[in-house]
């Protein structure tokens, strides 16, 4: 759910999607794609936030007993957000750090009022909210889940480049690469060698920092969800200079490279998105 746009994924992952102004249209809305989408009547839905309706911090864990922690993990954030923790809705997951190192949250804020909305839309069309996620995560879990490190360089049209360093399904590392938020916009006869390197410099540092201080297996593949007809190219120019495999992500449901954005609802398709 975006404020400019609602998508929704069957579980046949047919896609129906329409634009919005914002977030005020979002019942209209998803009532006509679930219409479209032949969603209702009991059936199970996991809403995908875009970034724009969440914050992301990452924070040292509360030195607190664990049934407490739920309770502690919100004021850990209190000098980092402009609305008070009372309005928010907190939630929080685990990331592997150097060893002897203070344990990291990932803590994840949304308001209120947009958690009530999303519950309200589910309610009004008759279907068992089973959770709601963000589309770090949700992007994260189309990824194979084994003991290789895998890194997913992903981008929406007109966003950021995101990477995100995935093993056995959970987020390890994350970042994203302002700098290069152009790739997707890119065409051939910029790509030159100075950009290429100092992407693969910026690549080449996670993937170290996997390794040399996480202590994790070696990134062993990389995959492409670059919204660019050059998406090949880019793939070759990476692979040049890095040791780990390049590939593009290759769904069933995503026809076009300009589709990468439709990313977060697949992945809120399956069950493990949650876990």
């Amino acid at each position: 759910m975006r404020s400019d746009l609602v998508v929704v994924a069957n579980q046949q992952q047919q896609i129906f999607e329409k634009a919005v102004t914002s977030i005020e249209q979002w019942p209209e809305v998803f009532a006509s794609l679930c219409k479209e989408a032949g969603i209702g009547n009991e059936h199970q839905i996991v809403f995908v936030l875009g970034n724009q309706h969440y914050q992301q911090f990452q924070v040292e864990k509360p030195n607190v007993a664990q049934e407490e922690l739920a309770d502690a993990v919100p004021w850990t954030i209190k000098d980092m957000v402009a609305e008070p923790v009372q309005e928010l809705v907190v939630d929080y997951y685990q990331i592997p750090v150097a060893p002897m190192t203070a344990e990291k949250l990932n803590v994840v804020c949304v308001s209120k009022p947009i958690i009530r909305q999303l519950v309200a839309l589910a309610k009004e069309q008759g279907l068992k909210l089973q959770g709601i996620t963000i589309e770090s995560i949700a992007t994260a879990n189309l990824l194979e889940a084994n003991e290789r490190c895998q890194m997913l360089l992903w981008q929406a049209k007109g966003r950021d480049l995101e990477l995100s360093v995935v093993r056995q399904g959970q987020i390890c590392f994350s970042r994203q690469l302002r700098a290069f938020s152009s790739l997707g916009r890119m065409q051939e006869i910029e790509f030159t060698q100075n950009f290429f390197d100092s992407l693969s410099l910026e690549l080449q540092r996670s993937i170290d920092y996997i390794s040399a201080t996480l202590k994790l297996p070696e990134v062993s593949l990389i995959q492409l969800a670059i919204p660019s007809r050059f998406c090949d190219e880019i793939a070759v120019q990476l692979q040049h200079n890095l040791g780990p495999k390049v590939n593009l992500l290759s769904l069933d449901a995503i026809g076009e490279s300009e589709h990468y954005y439709r990313l977060p609802v697949l992945g809120g398709l399956d069950a493990g998105v949650l876990s």
